[in-house]
């Protein structure tokens, strides 16, 4: 067991659930993106499709894709 999971504040777990954002494992409903998943670049660097990089739904569950 980790040093600070006894710290690990599980109520913003829940808050975060109840704000409507996005979460890990959950389809993002991007546009698609390029070739590579890239749906804009930010100050940070490039945005990618959740679904497309593995950090979002499973396949059978992810509804992005072009916008129509």
């Amino acid at each position: 067991m980790c040093e600070d999971c006894d710290d690990y504040d599980y109520e913003d777990d829940d808050e975060l659930e109840e704000s409507g954002e996005w979460l890990p494992g959950e389809c993002d409903r991007c546009s698609g993106g390029d070739e590579d998943g890239v749906t804009a670049t930010g100050p940070l660097g490039p945005l990618h499709c959740a679904c497309r990089i593995g950090q979002g739904a499973a396949p059978e569950d992810c509804v992005c894709g072009p916008e129509d």
